[in-house]
């Protein structure tokens, strides 16, 4: 009987080494009145001429650079960090994590 107080202690070390469920994922909710539709519409107006440049949605962020754009632009990862004021010429490439483009804006 003195070998079950260690052999208990060992159980009840390994059973609180035991993962924690994964809990039950969130469903996302949207708004049926919020326009999600990726890149330019007509909640956005195209101030900084952005619909030329359309055929860059899909390619590499390095597309950029021999796209011919001449204003300001940047691009916006989905780990940057940006500034908020509005500027209505400039345009923004919108990147995924792997560096492919997937929508552009005015602003």
């Amino acid at each position: 009987m003195r070998t079950s107080g260690p052999v208990l202690a060992i159980l009840l070390a390994l059973a609180a080494c035991t993962p924690a469920p994964e809990p039950d994922p969130v469903p996302v909710v949207r708004d049926p009145n919020v326009d999600v539709t990726p890149g330019l519409n007509e909640k956005e107006p195209d101030t900084c001429g952005a619909k030329k440049f359309a055929q860059l949605v899909g390619q590499p962020q390095t597309a950029v650079a021999t796209a011919g754009i001449t204003q300001e632009y940047r691009i916006i990862d989905p780990f940057s960090i940006v500034t908020q004021e509005y500027s209505p010429d400039r345009i923004n490439v919108n990147v995924d994590g792997a560096g492919i483009i997937t929508h552009l804006t005015c602003g």
